[in-house]
């Protein structure tokens, strides 16, 4: 339950924090400067109407494969998503393999340690640890 409701915690919230504080408005190239002075006086009161170009859902990362860059082997799936004070994302968790959930730990890392690339249109995260080196690292701990 508690997952669960992490999960659908973490699906609400990260797209608006993942974007910070991007203006989400038509295309400003065709914008007046009137219009944009106006925009940006009313700039607290715009909705976003859609997922803006570059951006992803939760969904797309927690849930996810996380493959060894070198070898292109599965590392590990990444359990939830680590957000600070200010909503970037610092890091995520990632659960390591082991049999029937079994033998496995959950490890944190940076942000920064992982690349993002879509593969069969998927979401297919990259690290350049393998798993004997995540399983040796210290387990992460939740509060």
């Amino acid at each position: 339950m508690k997952k669960l409701t992490a999960l659908t915690l973490s699906a609400a919230i990260v797209p608006a924090l993942v974007l910070g504080t991007a203006a989400f408005a038509e295309d400003r190239d065709d914008m007046h400067d009137d219009d944009m002075q106006a925009e940006a006086e009313h700039a607290g009161e715009q909705y976003m109407s859609g997922k803006p170009a570059g951006a992803f859902y939760a969904d797309d990362v927690i849930g996810k494969t996380v493959k060894h860059r070198a070898s292109d082997e599965d590392v590990g799936e990444i359990e939830d998503l680590v957000i600070g004070e200010d909503g970037s994302i610092l890091g995520v968790v990632i659960s390591t393999g082991g049999f029937l959930g079994l033998g496995g730990q959950d490890v944190g890392l940076g942000w920064d340690q992982l690349q993002h690339t879509m593969e069969d249109d998927e979401s297919v995260f990259y690290v350049d640890m393998d798993e004997e080196t995540l399983r040796n690292a210290p387990e992460y701990e939740r509060d």
